[in-house]
């Protein structure tokens, strides 16, 4: 019968079959492979293992394992909540019922379904299709009459470049007439 250890692992008294299977078993040894204690007396913890009371046995087997399910147990918890507010990301994807129906004018350009429009829809006969437009600028003052554009022109607002000039004449003007401050800092020391 092979001894039981605290940590569940059950040692086996068969050596390993190759220098591989060592290799890959082995751990990290610091301070001397077990400390001066396991050089004075080799394999004392199991002996002190076979020494130990049942109860105390079973209550470290039983607290290690109690920590190992308390882990399981709190996983288990939180991918509870976790998959309930994954369930409930189905819920905000959009509804089709609301989709905009709008394809981008590049797309239709390339499936051939492009809409230029037809011969009311633009002004003086246009519907922007190439070689079919107007040029809006050419004509600033196609909404009005002469009369009504010489009526507008009494009551113009002023140029905005003037208005900026103007501006800039005033600052120029106030850095001109204005004396600004200057520290002068002397920090040349007397030579004896």
């Amino acid at each position: 019968k092979q001894p039981h250890f605290p940590s569940g692992v059950v040692k086996s008294a068969q050596a390993p079959s190759c220098d591989r299977d060592k290799m890959l078993r082995s751990g990290v040894k610091r301070g001397g492979g077990g400390g001066i204690i396991d050089k004075m007396i080799p394999g004392y913890k199991d002996r002190l293992w076979a020494a130990t009371p049942l109860g105390m046995k079973q209550y470290q087997v039983k607290s290690e394992n109690d920590k190992f399910e308390a882990g399981i147990a709190q996983h288990k918890k939180w991918q509870g909540m976790l998959l309930q507010w994954k369930s409930m990301e189905k819920s905000f994807t959009p509804s089709a019922k609301y989709r905009k129906p709008a394809v981008d004018w590049r797309r239709q350009m390339e499936r051939g379904t492009m809409f230029y429009g037809r011969w009311y829809e633009g002004p003086e006969g246009s519907d922007y299709r190439p070689g079919n437009t107007v040029d809006r600028l050419a004509n600033v003052k196609a909404p009005f009459t002469e009369a009504e554009w010489a009526e507008r022109k009494q009551y113009r607002s002023w140029d905005l470049m003037k208005l900026g000039y103007a501006g800039l004449a005033l600052f120029l003007g106030y850095r001109v007439t204005n004396e600004w401050p200057v520290v002068w800092c002397d920090e040349r020391r007397d030579v004896a």
